[in-house]
């Protein structure tokens, strides 16, 4: 499913070469999973991370969207199995050197097994 997804991405006249653009410049991704309102169904965006990270604040710097994918899940619960499912499929793809991270609505999920494994793998 995710594999004929990233096949998708890189057809796409914007997201392809916005992808490639930031796995060339080795910069770290983000899956951010949002809603838009309470009665959408979840969407992900493929995001960099840019500007500096503020550790002390637990904030990572700036997102810049790559990608957009509108009714990726239904539900908040749905969040960690489905992005960690695609931030796997996008490291084995690309051969990333960092899983990506995983936020929810915008901010860090800290409780995504990603967000800790991602720097060891």
């Amino acid at each position: 499913m995710f594999e004929s997804l990233i096949q998708m991405i890189e057809e796409h006249p914007k997201y392809g070469p916005a992808m490639a653009g930031a796995l060339t410049g080795k910069l770290s991704l983000v899956l951010n999973y949002h809603t838009h309102s309470a009665t959408d169904d979840y969407c992900v965006s493929i995001c960099s991370k840019t500007g500096d990270a503020i550790e002390l604040l637990g904030m990572g710097g700036d997102l810049g969207e790559l990608v957009h994918i509108r009714a990726f899940g239904k539900t908040e619960a749905e969040c960690i199995p489905l992005t960690t499912s695609l931030a796997r499929a996008l490291h084995e793809h690309y051969g990333l050197d960092d899983l990506p991270e995983i936020y929810l609505n915008g901010k860090p999920l800290p409780e995504s097994p990603l967000n800790e494994e991602g720097a060891r793998s």
